[in-house]
């Protein structure tokens, strides 16, 4: 599979920014794409900056259930992901998380970089032992 683009890896962290205007299942897949890279590639964290999204609509609860099952499918318990994106978008119970950590997937989302790489941080290793 070729590299999402702009997909950068350093240190055992990747750095995923995509931009431009998509509709939510087009912008699932390409975190979808970026995290099966990750996997394949043995890198084990993933920050996404979803911030450069244009209009993308706002994810119901079933979007979010289904995003996250997507999502853990791809990791395969091997990738940890940060998504940062508009506090606008967050759920206020971080529902997605919550059934991302039941299908598997260690994730978090948070609306600085800053708290995302710090979030990641303190999550270092995780992915490898919950591998499957």
């Amino acid at each position: 599979m070729p590299a999402p683009d702009p997909l950068e890896v350093c240190d055992g962290l990747c750095r995923y920014r995509p931009t431009g205007r998509y509709s939510l299942v087009e912008a699932v897949d390409l975190v979808s794409d970026a995290i099966a890279h990750c996997r394949e590639r043995r890198v084990p964290r993933l920050l996404v900056d979803a911030t450069g999204f244009v209009d993308l609509p706002f994810p119901t609860l079933v979007d979010r259930f289904l995003m996250v099952e997507d999502w853990a499918q791809e990791a395969k318990g091997t990738v940890v992901v940060a998504m940062m994106i508009a506090p606008e978008y967050i759920h206020p119970r971080k529902f997605g998380v919550k059934v991302a950590l039941q299908f598997g997937l260690i994730c978090d989302v948070c609306s600085s970089e800053e708290e995302a790489l710090a979030w990641l941080a303190a999550t270092a290793g995780h992915a490898a032992h919950s591998g499957k």
